[in-house]
């Protein structure tokens, strides 16, 4: 669909009223919950553009149904954070507020290998935050990338993605980076966050979990 659009991405986020950072992660195919939103608003630009069907709309809506169930059936199966626990953690957060949309459970381990001392179980997980684009990216020079990412790990994407973001760029040792991150998830919702702190303290990020904690009191 963004190649029968054509123009930049910056270009085509301007027209369907989304973000160049958002609509860069969607199209890298990376994002654990697509908008569906902007992706049927992208199918009717395209459609507008070239004056045909470039992907039929029945077949891209029933996909788009099948990874949100998808989705969240493996974010329930991994979901160690019950609900009976979530009051006290509140409380001994300081936090609490209507429920945030974008909490989808904790994942059951780090998305990459994890730090040295970690005593986390062995259970795989399909999660990964795509830290070795990133790095590329520093190393490159190419900054409105690195901008890219860290604006919608740390300012759009679900709880899930950002607490694997702020996970998985410790492991490599990007403290500047992660930095940034605490502190752009530290200035959302009160609800998101508490989600966020859930998914590092269950992958064993207690450091950052506490750290999070302090961000968003600062922020509030």
């Amino acid at each position: 669909m963004l190649r029968a659009i054509g123009g930049t991405l910056r270009s085509v986020a301007g027209q369907i009223h989304s973000s160049r950072s958002a609509l860069y992660r969607l199209a890298s195919g990376k994002v654990l919950f697509p908008d569906t939103d902007a992706v049927l608003k992208l199918h009717r630009l395209a459609q507008r553009r070239t004056g045909v069907e470039v992907v039929p709309e029945s077949d891209l809506r029933a996909l788009l149904q099948r990874v949100l169930d998808e989705g969240e059936h493996a974010a329930a199966a991994d979901n160690s954070i019950a609900e009976a626990d979530r009051p006290a953690l509140e409380e001994a957060t300081g936090m609490g507020g209507g429920a945030q949309e974008g909490g989808t459970g904790a994942p059951a381990v780090a998305p990459v290998p994890p730090a040295e001392g970690d005593r986390r179980n062995e259970r795989a997980t399909g999660l990964q935050w795509p830290v070795d684009e990133l790095v590329l990216h520093l190393d490159s020079g190419r900054y409105e990338h690195v901008v890219g990412m860290l604006d919608y790990a740390g300012d759009e994407a679900p709880a899930l993605e950002s607490a694997a973001a702020i996970q998985t760029c410790r492991s490599r040792g990007l403290a500047e980076v992660v930095d940034v991150l605490l502190r752009k998830v530290g200035g959302r919702p009160d609800r998101f966050v508490l989600d966020v702190v859930g998914h590092l303290m269950d992958a064993g990020g207690h450091a950052d979990a506490r750290e999070l904690i302090s961000r968003s009191a600062q922020a509030a």
